[in-house]
């Protein structure tokens, strides 16, 4: 079989942990990779799930509640909508 290589970057931290621990599974960082491509062709996706912290993410509980706020105000009619350009903004925050 031909053999191809393939150059990632990474960071420097993150490349030394992830060498440690293949190491410690007895893995070189390529057979890592290579086990991990294969995953990927055998089940064609992602061996494991790939989403936003819950607490760092826009969608975290305390924006979700402040944005149903915000909508429920908007519904009772006590917020509307203002329409600004980017210039405007920028001028209203000097």
């Amino acid at each position: 079989m031909a053999q191809a290589n393939l150059t990632i970057r990474i960071d420097n931290s993150d490349k030394k942990a992830f060498a440690e621990i293949c190491k410690s599974m007895g893995l070189s960082v390529s057979a890592a990779y290579n086990v991990f491509t294969k995953a990927v062709i055998r089940s064609r996706k992602i061996p494991f799930e790939v989403q936003a912290q819950d607490d760092d993410g826009f969608y975290n509980p305390a924006n979700i509640r402040h944005l149903e706020e915000q909508v429920k105000l908007y519904n009772e009619g006590k917020m509307k909508f203002v329409t600004k350009t980017l210039e405007e903004l920028e001028e209203l925050a000097k």
